[in-house]
């Protein structure tokens, strides 16, 4: 029979652990200021290499403890051994280097991209990894009167047991996806997405404008046919929200303004093509954290801007553009030609702006993209 000061020392452990678990939720958050200094963690092969090792180990540490809450009799010393070589291990290394920003003196070759989804990953692996540490606290508690021989866990705590391990297993495997695929498997799924909303609004706006109010219509929403003057809600509403047939300029608008839109979604696609599947991965002995300042500060020039800085302010101006859309269609469904213009004339500056800030290659030089971009913004002026 287990002592009951080990069962005892493994409860205080596990609450512990907890309090230090919420601690380390709160340091994934991002900061608010970029600018804020803090202790850069020792990553002398830099974060992606040091979150993959702790991933893995941390995988391999949850398979051990789910074999030990599940061989009776529970056996508080290894228990305890394991979470310490966890909780001062893996998670407090992948913590560290998933936390920490470099200040903006720095060089970033990480990207806050990058930096942000390995935050939300590693905060996620943080939470299912305290789902498995509540299961072991609740196992130890229900052992702490017992008086008889450890018969093992019941079949309720191990299905949790499988479970709670299950999940962990998952996460790892999804942040270890992450480490391996870098930043542009993760860039080129949101700007895939990014050009999807796009194009949905584009195909609404276009459906809309085929929906032409007719005269009949027209007199519908004026009243005439009912006696308090506004006719059928819907037919009220409805018709002032369609373009009337006289109204030729907002149509020839509305056409201009799709053909436009359409080539935005292409240019979506060739950045996609040429410049984030190409995106340089960061070098193994590369460490952002620890980075020295670019070349040229020292003289009071400006900082270099690194491709993950550039991929961060491109990434920027695509998830913008489909907001802007959305602006550009409610000018329409109002019917206000002029502020439609200027909307338009919104979403194309950005639209180039994104190609022009990526219209050489990452190393700097010109190539096939360079090319296509100048093309590609004569033909959006033209459209």
């Amino acid at each position: 029979m287990t002592p009951p000061k080990d069962i005892q020392k493994l409860i205080s452990l596990t609450q512990t652990t907890q309090t230090l678990l919420s601690h380390f939720q709160t340091s994934l958050t991002p900061p608010k200021d970029s600018n804020t200094s803090t202790d850069a963690p020792d990553l002398p092969y830099g974060p992606l290499t040091a979150i993959h090792a702790a991933t893995t180990i941390l995988k391999s540490h949850t398979t051990t403890l789910s074999l030990l809450l599940l061989t009776p009799p529970l056996t508080p010393s290894a228990l305890v051994a394991k979470i310490g070589d966890v909780t001062s291990g893996a998670l407090s290394g992948m913590v560290a280097a998933a936390s920490y920003s470099p200040t903006s003196n720095m060089r970033d070759d990480l990207g806050q991209i990058m930096r942000g989804e390995l935050r939300a990953q590693v905060k996620r692996l943080v939470g299912a990894w305290g789902g498995v540490l509540a299961l072991v606290l609740a196992m130890a508690e229900a052992r702490r009167e017992l008086t008889g021989k450890d018969k093992g866990p019941s079949e309720a705590e191990r299905k949790d047991v499988l479970e709670r391990t299950g999940v962990v297993w998952d996460v790892c495997d999804e942040l270890l996806r992450l480490c391996n695929g870098g930043v542009v498997e993760l860039v080129l799924k949101k700007a895939q997405q990014l050009r999807a909303v796009l194009l949905d609004a584009v195909e609404e706006l276009k459906e809309w404008g085929e929906d032409v109010a007719d005269e009949g219509e027209e007199d519908k929403a004026e009243g005439s046919g009912d006696e308090d003057g506004f006719g059928d809600e819907d037919d009220f509403f409805g018709a002032q929200n369609k373009i009337g047939k006289d109204d030729k300029e907002l149509k020839v608008l509305l056409d201009h303004s799709v053909k436009k839109l359409k080539m935005v979604g292409i240019m979506y696609q060739a950045i996609g093509k040429r410049r984030l599947k190409i995106f340089p991965a960061v070098a193994p002995d590369s460490n952002p954290a620890t980075a020295s300042p670019a070349t040229g500060a020292a003289n009071g020039d400006a900082l270099t801007e690194s491709p993950a800085q550039k991929l961060d302010r491109l990434m920027q101006i695509l998830k913008t553009i489909p907001d802007m859309v959305d602006d550009l269609a409610s000018t329409f469904y109002e019917l206000e030609h002029e502020e439609a213009e200027a909307e338009l004339k919104k979403v194309c500056d950005e639209a180039k702006s994104a190609v022009e800030l990526v219209k050489k290659s990452w190393t700097g030089t010109d190539d096939e993209f360079t090319a296509w971009s100048g093309k590609w913004i004569k033909a959006l002026d033209a459209a």
